[in-house]
């Protein structure tokens, strides 16, 4: 499980996320496009990787299937991008969004949610 939460691609998502919201809550500073999207972009490397850990807990192997990934984005689409739009002016629907939710779903599926036999016969890990 530890070894997931220090993949550099979620560490680096953790790290740009908090960042992001720091100067945006804490300084009253927004980047255009950053502000938009980088938040949808970081949302299922930091939250899959993190229910990948849960099932790491148990399973060190543990892949996440298209099961798991593809239903957690349509829902998450439909909750941010449809749902919530229609019931507060808060929030507004942006299918750029939901652009930024599936890159980030690839991101996650391509370089985080691999075993630790992925990457040692991809030459990737240390004996």
């Amino acid at each position: 499980m530890i070894r997931i939460l220090s993949n550099p691609v979620f560490l680096i998502s953790v790290v740009l996320a908090t960042t992001n919201q720091i100067l945006e809550k804490g300084f009253g500073i927004f980047l255009p496009v950053i502000h938009s999207y980088l938040d949808d972009l970081l949302c299922f490397p930091i939250v899959l990787t993190l229910g990948l850990a849960m099932y790491r807990y148990f399973r060190p192997n543990y892949r996440l299937t298209v099961w798991h990934i593809w239903p957690t984005v349509i829902i998450y689409s439909m909750y941010f991008e449809w749902y919530l739009p229609q019931t507060s002016v808060v929030y507004t629907a942006d299918v750029l969004d939901v652009m930024m939710y599936v890159l980030g779903a690839l991101i996650f599926q391509r370089f985080i949610n691999r075993s630790s036999t992925d990457l040692s016969l991809a030459g990737l890990q240390n004996s």
